[in-house]
């Protein structure tokens, strides 16, 4: 796109406004004011196309990094069930290895109140109901420690038990590299104070 040349006296205003340093004076009169708010037109435009200019590679890169990211996040996922599989057949909780540890624990039982009439009967009764100002709601804390004391939900309760979650967490490259330098230089200053003891002897 070629850009369109302005008149002089526009190109005169407009190379003046970039010479902030001077900040010279332009004696003015109506003409002049005149072209002078043509100059400041033509500068707004110039600032619109470098704003959108700017909006178009910001949505290219955000869209680039939505992309990356994505495909990065599904290479991660597919990694990370196949350390829960791995883990599954160990029998062990917990499996710490080099790069960081892979985890699977139980997960909490969630109790949901399906039939609020049902429950609100015995729930007052029970004692597993909270009142706040102008508000009366089952407590799902005290509905869950009934039911774990129990051992079944009160009337009106859906009990969902709580499923082994997996987890996982890594220790980072330079993590490994940083413990790797710091343990040679362990062993340096070991081996340094082996010599000096055994020159000393």
């Amino acid at each position: 796109m070629t850009e369109k040349l302005s008149p002089p006296w526009l190109q005169e205003l407009l190379d003046a406004a970039e010479e902030t340093e001077q900040q010279r004076v332009i004696e003015f009169n109506k003409i002049k004011a005149d072209q002078a708010l043509a100059a400041i037109a033509v500068l707004e435009s110039k600032i619109d196309d470098v704003n959108h200019t700017a909006d178009v590679e910001i949505r290219l890169m955000e869209e680039w990094n939505m992309n990356e990211v994505g495909k990065l996040q599904k290479q991660i996922a597919w990694l990370a069930f196949n350390l829960e599989k791995y883990l599954q057949t160990t029998g062990e909780k917990t499996l710490t290895l080099a790069h960081g540890k892979i985890l699977l624990r139980m997960g909490r039982d969630k109790v949901e109140v399906v039939d609020m009439e049902r429950f609100m009967t015995i729930g007052q009764r029970l004692g597993l109901i909270r009142v706040t100002p102008a508000k009366t709601e089952p407590d799902l804390v005290a509905i869950a420690s009934y039911t774990k004391l129990n051992g079944k939900p009160p009337a009106g309760v859906m009990l969902t038990p709580g499923q082994p979650k997996f987890s996982y967490k890594t220790k980072g490259i330079d993590d490994v590299h940083n413990k790797r330098d710091n343990d040679q230089q362990a062993e340096a200053g070991a081996s340094a104070r082996q010599t000096d003891q055994a020159n000393a002897a």
